[in-house]
């Protein structure tokens, strides 16, 4: 009897790392097309959060608003590019939305940013309407989840986005320097190899570099394999790299160490009602 062989899945990335600057969308659509070339044949290319729009630490004007259909993004996006942009909300507030497209099958995936970073010098809560849902979508011989930047600073975020079934977390971040750029480095390194080894699956994070509202922002973008190990990463400034992505390896791994199918889900809601309810009670007291 001939033994059946497993067909290899891979998912081949680029990373495009970009110093998009606040209001020139055009010039940063551009310089996005440019790295998007310099990589080759990949299934998807990714940028950082608002590589489109920029990110000036206050509101977009309303020309730089998008809608996920706008024509000037349709060029990339049908040629596997994910962007980040502020997408226009027609009763509020715009989203920080992050959008890419599989070519081949024409699916699309759409996230808005659930966690909007609600103090200074961010204060994005107060430019931004929270997204209100978190996707997952097949790409390629993958299925992924889009988690952007403070999002990742939530577990539960990308905890549901891989009981969602997600096998690759794509992460675009827009992260500062601040007062101990070492510091922050540290942070993102333990919480992407966090997400990495205990959801069992890649991460790729594309942060940006360059200035912008008089910031400066550290790109480092780099691609996670399941064990923790960085298996492509750039420096400070702009930049394009690729990484293939072994799906059958990781499937064999959640396999043969099922943390997420032994994860109890069920007892979830009632642990949450039991301890928000403890909570309000001590407040009374």
């Amino acid at each position: 009897m001939t033994q059946s062989v497993e067909e290899p899945a891979t998912l081949r990335v680029g990373l495009l790392q970009t110093a998009p600057v606040f209001g020139a969308v055009e010039e940063n659509l551009a310089r996005i097309a440019e790295l998007r070339d310099r990589v080759g044949p990949v299934d998807l290319a990714v940028t950082p959060e608002l590589s489109v729009t920029g990110y000036g630490f206050t509101s977009p004007t309303e020309t730089d608003l998008f809608t996920s259909d706008d024509p000037r993004l349709a060029a990339l996006v049908s040629a596997g590019v994910a962007v980040g942009f502020a997408e226009k909300n027609p009763s509020g507030l715009p989203w920080n939305s992050y959008l890419l497209a599989d070519p081949r099958t024409g699916t699309r995936h759409l996230q808005r940013k659930l966690q909007p970073v609600s103090y200074a010098p961010w204060n994005e809560h107060l430019s931004f309407q929270p997204g209100a849902e978190l996707r997952t979508a097949g790409f390629g011989a993958a299925r992924i989840a889009t988690a952007i930047c403070n999002d990742m600073w939530h577990p539960v975020i990308p905890w549901l986005a891989a009981q969602g079934g997600a096998e690759v977390l794509i992460v675009p971040v827009a992260s500062v320097e601040g007062s101990d750029p070492d510091r922050i480095r540290r942070t993102w390194e333990v919480i992407l190899e966090h997400a990495a080894v205990l959801l069992q699956c890649y991460v790729v994070f594309a942060n940006r570099c360059g200035t912008d509202g008089g910031a400066r922002f550290w790109g480092g973008s780099r691609v996670l394999g399941p064990d923790g190990s960085v298996l492509v990463s750039l420096g400070d400034e702009p930049g394009a790299a690729v990484a293939e992505l072994d799906m059958t390896a990781l499937r064999r791994l959640r396999a043969e160490v099922p943390l997420l199918a032994e994860s109890r889900t069920e007892f979830l809601a009632g642990a949450f009602a039991t301890n928000l309810g403890s909570e309000r009670e001590q407040l009374r007291v």
